[in-house]
């Protein structure tokens, strides 16, 4: 990371924290001058922390909850999305993955039973050893490491080699947001997931739209193939529940469902199922 990039993103981080006084950002802007990498890291740790929203995945044939997604909330300016592509144009990309890892690590002992909790991590990110080791110190065979489309994968062989000693270890390993970008097909099977989510730009309309059908029925027919559980995303009306559940997708998750909470208590537990099939 080169010093400018380093610097902007201190000047930044100073001028959002209004607890700092003048000469306490002053005496900051010294020290992290002295030891950028590190000091960076923790300020954006510190002052950047997020909450740690969650959203429920419930299986549509039984209409229970099978396990949480962890959403980081960032404070201030601008969406999640806008924080970790800002963060990643300034070469911090995988510093702001670490720090919401970390954060929803520490809600997973707040879930019932044995349920899983799922992490959101680019192929950068599951490549660096500070991800490893965190991963490694938690509970993983409660963990699914949701791949995203933040970082590309350049390097399938080494992926699978990470992937491969977190799934050894209990881990699910998860394709997010399949059918578009460069989620397709013949890279999934590449990858050897065992749960594939479904982007929501194929679920949003999909009742309506019958090429959008074809295509969730492409990915459902993939999952059976290789044996994956497939998850629709996105999900926010009725129809569009409906739709999925008859063109066989296991489970599903949107704000029909449950939007993103940070209370755990906001979910109910059913096993009744969440609607009628016609």
């Amino acid at each position: 990371m080169c010093s400018k990039a380093v610097l902007e993103v201190i000047d930044e981080v100073l001028e959002l924290s209004s607890d700092l006084d003048d000469g306490a950002a002053t005496r900051l802007r010294h020290q992290l001058h002295a030891s950028l990498e590190p000091a960076v890291f923790d300020v954006v740790a510190k002052v950047a922390a997020p909450a740690v929203a969650l959203q429920p995945i419930y299986h549509v044939e039984g209409g229970t909850i099978i396990g949480y997604e962890a959403l980081a909330r960032f404070g201030g300016r601008g969406d999640t999305a806008d924080t970790f592509r800002a963060a990643s144009e300034r070469g911090l990309g995988v510093e702001i993955e670490i720090v919401a890892l970390t954060a929803a690590l520490r809600r997973l002992d707040e879930l019932p039973g044995r349920i899983p909790l799922g992490v959101n991590l680019s192929a950068a990110a599951l490549s660096d050893e500070r991800v490893r080791q965190l991963l490694g110190g938690a509970d993983t065979g409660r963990l699914v490491i949701e791949l995203t489309q933040q970082s590309e994968v350049t390097n399938v062989a080494e992926l699978r080699a990470s992937c491969g000693v977190l799934q050894a270890a209990g881990a699910v390993f998860c394709i997010d947001g399949a059918g578009r970008g460069f989620f397709h097909h013949e890279r999934i099977v590449e990858l050897e997931p065992e749960m594939i989510k479904i982007d929501r730009s194929l679920v949003s309309g999909c009742d309506r739209d019958d090429e959008l059908r074809q295509q969730i029925l492409g990915l459902v027919s993939l999952c059976r193939r290789i044996g994956a559980l497939s998850v629709g995303m996105g999900v926010e009306r009725p129809e569009e529940f409906t739709t999925l559940a008859k063109l066989g997708v296991d489970a599903v998750q949107g704000h029909l469902l449950g939007r993103p909470s940070i209370d755990l208590g906001a979910f109910a537990v059913t096993a009744d199922p969440l609607f009628v099939l016609t």
